[in-house]
């Protein structure tokens, strides 16, 4: 029974490309990763989400340097060229690549959670004319609303208000 050892290489990619290589690189059989990370964004005054690529147009691979066929991964729809050191392909250290997976997954669970609030949680209005105040989340209101508890004027009062306008009190 022979040992498999892949290593980790670098792809250069065409601009804009990382995805269609990714998939090209997929239906090859060949296990590809290009670190991406959610961005929260205002646009018109609503919280949009987008995926933006950490490292544009490069592509990590794992293959096995005496069974891979690097003309073909080179020629794969979206691929320019493997990243080189003089003649030598540039091997990426697997610790990187496993670090780079780890931290994209918390960055996505952390941001999922930002746009999330529990019921009796205490926030602060970010804009608006209640800028400033401080509420309590009662429950969402639709996609883009939350309804919150106020308090104004010793008089206890629920309004809705747009999420990208609230911050948790705790993430100060």
């Amino acid at each position: 029974m022979t040992d498999i050892k892949k290593d980790w290489y670098l792809l250069y990619c065409k601009g804009k490309e990382e995805l269609r290589a990714l998939t090209n690189l997929k239906n090859q059989g060949i296990d590809s990763f290009f670190p991406t990370m959610k961005v929260e964004r205002k646009v018109r005054n609503k919280l949009t989400s987008k995926e933006v690529v950490i490292f544009p147009n490069y592509l990590f691979v794992e293959i096995d340097k005496e069974t891979a066929n690097f003309n073909s991964i080179r020629s794969t729809r979206g691929v320019i060229d493997f990243v080189k050191c003089g003649a030598n392909y540039t091997k990426v250290p697997v610790a990187l690549v496993a670090e780079l997976k780890v931290k994209q997954l918390c960055r996505d669970k952390s941001a999922d959670e930002v746009t999330e609030y529990n019921a009796g949680e205490q926030v602060i209005i970010q804009e608006g004319p209640f800028k400033g105040i401080e509420a309590i989340y009662q429950c969402k209101d639709g996609l883009e609303r939350a309804v919150l508890l106020i308090n104004l004027i010793h008089n206890v009062t629920t309004m809705s208000v747009a999420n990208a306008e609230i911050k948790s009190k705790l993430a100060r």
